[in-house]
């Protein structure tokens, strides 16, 4: 914090204050900050009050004090003190309204005579409490004390400029400037913790668009039969129920929550030959198999599409609901054969065994 030092400009009515006027000069010279009034000056008149008016624009704040006397009014009937009062409020120069705690008893030389003037102090109480804040006094004590606690108060709530050594600008405009950096560097690194580029996606294929499925031969878990080669091509949605009853799930519960996990090898068998059989009236059970990049190709495609979990293996199916209502509406209407083969045959052969050796092609995978 700067130690800056604040001009206080104090208004009242004259001759009646003078003393409460000494006490508040003395609690702000107290504090450390300036007392701007006009006691060398305690004749009124307009040509003062622009000089007045000067003085107010360069004061950090405004301290009224109002006891028992309104004032002499000038050609307008508004007092000077009442004048004083609405220009630093015009001006936006925070004002501390002290009021007299116990109006009985000012002595009768220090209050209005006449009932146009209390009628008149009485406004301009009621004015200057208007959404104010503003503080009793009965003694001098009291008066400072107030004085303090409100201005206080202002400098925190209503910080102004003020006053600062000249030998000090120097090194508290760099501290600000240090600060300012800091607060900025601060909020470049908030943003960068917050950054993300805007990369476009590429555009998801419409369900009913083609795509085409490589279907691999495989020999059968008990060497009996051997599936082709082929190409197959479909619409992603049209493969849909077949991915759906084929892939390999199963659930585990730990601990009363239950997990999926998917067998990929095994669903890449039983995809693809549910696949083929849909092409051939053949038993191609365990005859065929897609290759894994293409079983994730598919996984990938029905989970951007809302059909599969995204994340994780939390559950007991992979599936959303949506594709299970999916996959029962086609298990009723149908598929009527959607796929044409587009390279290739789908075909079972069947291995026998000639002069005790068994016969398979020289291309198939030997497990070890």
């Amino acid at each position: 914090m700067h130690d800056k030092r604040y001009q206080v400009f104090i208004s009242s009515t004259f001759q009646d204050l003078r003393e409460e006027r000494r006490a508040v000069q003395d609690a702000i010279i107290s504090m450390g900050d300036f007392p701007v009034q006009m006691e060398s000056f305690p004749a009124a008149d307009e040509d003062q009050f622009e000089f007045i008016k000067s003085l107010i624009d360069k004061c950090d704040y405004y301290v009224l004090l109002i006891a028992g006397r309104y004032g002499s009014p000038a050609e307008d009937g508004i007092s000077y003190t009442h004048k004083e009062f609405r220009y630093a409020v015009e001006k936006g120069v925070p004002v501390l309204v002290m009021l007299h705690g116990e109006p009985g008893k000012i002595p009768s030389e220090k209050i209005e005579s006449t009932d146009a003037g209390r009628k008149s102090l009485a406004g301009f109480i009621k004015e200057a409490e208007h959404k104010r804040l503003r503080k009793t006094w009965t003694t001098f004590g009291d008066l400072k004390l107030a004085v303090r606690e409100a201005l206080d108060h202002a400098k925190a709530t209503k910080p102004r400029v003020g006053w600062i050594r000249g030998d000090a600008v120097t090194s508290i405009d760099t501290l600000e400037e240090l600060n300012e950096v800091r607060k900025e560097n601060e909020k470049f690194r908030a943003a960068l913790g917050n950054l993300s580029v805007e990369i476009p996606l590429p555009k998801l294929p419409d369900a009913v668009e083609l795509t085409t499925l490589a279907l691999l031969p495989l020999t059968s878990k008990n060497n009996s039969k051997r599936g082709s080669s082929a190409k197959v091509q479909g619409s992603w949605i049209s493969f849909f129920p077949l991915f759906f009853s084929n892939l390999d799930v199963s659930t585990n519960d730990w601990n009363g929550e239950f997990y999926f996990s998917i067998d990929h090898d095994d669903s890449c068998i039983k995809i693809a030959s549910a696949i083929a059989g849909e092409l051939a009236p053949v038993d191609t059970t365990g005859c065929f198999k897609l290759t894994r990049s293409t079983l994730d190709r598919l996984i990938s495609y029905y989970t951007e599409a809302g059909l599969m979990i995204a994340s994780g293996n939390e559950g007991q199916s992979p599936f959303t609901e949506t594709a299970q209502r999916l996959a029962r509406r086609h298990h009723i209407v149908g598929s009527g054969s959607p796929f044409a083969i587009i390279e290739g045959e789908i075909t079972v052969t069947t291995i026998g065994f000639a002069g005790g050796d068994f016969s398979r092609s020289l291309d198939e995978d030997i497990p070890f």
